[in-house]
């Protein structure tokens, strides 16, 4: 196990806390020192009650680590999942995936293609209608559609605008802010595509910028259903989730929990105000619509490094880097954080592979300890922490030592 020098990992500790880290301060006592796999699972239980107990805005909040090459396995949870009933968060409750479904997304359109159903190369007015696809907001108009292609939609590089969090032209809102303007509207994937057409601009020409943006999921499950005249949910279903035999994951607006015991999802907070069960949460499709638990993600991840239903390798074929932000690249539907280009006092930790959501989700993969990390702080106002809270993990598991 690499050691680092003290003035180093203090350093860091600082670092995460100007960043925004949410429970460095639990660690910053015993930072130092080499940690037991025990002492490590009893930090990182620390920092997620952290989590919820230090901030008014974090209700509920799980974790899961899995990394047996370091001895260490546990999940945790804390705080109340639901409002109305008083219900305590477990280490069970499902929570919505947020972006974390455009990983499900992207397995089931590279399934696809591995099968011949579709190609890479195939572009949006070869699969769907033209009062569809006709005029969304594109530099070149119309024409320039030909250039938008599935491999291009999988990476965000479309030039399709962001419907969810991006500006419009009119000062109309967008989806995100409509979540406190019209919580109880509903919405279909073809009124949310007519949505954009009418208030977003263009983001770019075709290839030459990335935007991350819902648009672009939405318009692949348009296309899964076009190639298999199948709902979409109902192909993700057939590819991924009964394949991989993930019993606690389904499209929450679409379809009932798969088992019957399972509990209400959690809540899920944009500041004060519980989104959760809102009618508005339609919006949420193929670029999200996931309630899941961190058991199914880890399978998930698992199976996909297992080459089940695609291999992991498969979501790398083309990065982006600094896509998200400087040191965060995106391939197909999969995020990888380079720890040192987010910030240069992190030099030296490994990189991880994975996709953080709008809600505070996250779902990560350490090939350095073949650990597998997944949880939520379900908060939509905490993007950027599902991001730093698994460098904060991570930073835990850069202290273990384990025995040979």
């Amino acid at each position: 196990m690499k050691r680092r020098r003290l003035i180093i990992v203090l350093l860091a500790v600082l670092a995460l806390l100007i960043i925004g880290g949410v429970a460095a301060s639990a660690a910053m006592g015993s930072f130092a020192r080499p940690l037991t796999p025990a002492q490590a699972e009893n930090m990182l239980a620390e920092m997620l009650r952290g989590a919820v107990a230090d901030d008014d805005a974090v209700r509920n909040a799980v974790l899961r680590v899995e990394a047996p090459a370091l001895g260490l396995s546990g999940v945790w949870a804390a705080g109340v999942a639901d409002a109305r009933s008083g219900a305590a968060m477990t280490d069970s409750t499902p929570f919505l995936s947020a972006s974390i479904g455009k990983l499900f997304t992207a397995a089931t359109v590279l399934a696809l293609v591995e099968e011949g159903v579709l190609s890479l190369d195939d572009d949006v007015t070869l699969w769907l209608e033209p009062e569809t696809y006709a005029g969304l907001p594109i530099e070149g108009g119309d024409a320039a559609l030909r250039e938008v292609t599935i491999r291009r939609l999988l990476g965000h590089r479309s030039g399709l605008p962001d419907y969810y969090e991006g500006k419009t032209v009119d000062g109309a809102p967008n989806l995100k802010e409509l979540l406190l303007l019209e919580p109880g509207r509903t919405w279909t994937p073809l009124e949310v595509l007519a949505y954009t057409k009418e208030h977003f601009p263009p983001a770019g020409i075709p290839g030459e910028v990335f935007t991350y943006s819902d648009t672009n999921y939405d318009l692949l499950g348009l296309i899964v259903e076009a190639a298999t005249g199948q709902p979409f949910h109902e192909v993700v279903a057939a590819k991924v989730l009964r394949p991989l035999g993930l019993r606690e994951t389904w499209y929450h607006t679409l379809t009932n929990p798969p088992d019957a015991d399972l509990a209400p999802y959690a809540d899920v907070w944009l500041g004060n105000l519980n989104t959760a069960h809102t009618p508005i949460l339609t919006l949420d499709w193929a670029g999200g619509g996931l309630a899941t638990t961190t058991a199914d993600l880890h399978l998930m991840l698992r199976s996909l490094l297992h080459g089940q239903p695609v291999d992991l390798e498969r979501f790398q074929a083309e990065w982006t880097e600094n896509a998200i932000a400087s040191g965060v690249d995106y391939g197909y539907g999969l995020w990888c954080i380079r720890p040192a280009g987010l910030f240069f006092l992190f030099r030296g930790y490994p990189d991880i592979y994975g996709v953080s959501g709008s809600s505070g989700s996250f779902l990560y993969w350490i090939p350095e300890y073949d650990a597998v990390i997944s949880g939520t702080l379900n908060q939509l106002d905490y993007a950027q922490k599902s991001v730093m809270f698994p460098i904060q993990v991570l930073g835990i598991l850069e202290r273990v030592e384990v025995e040979d």
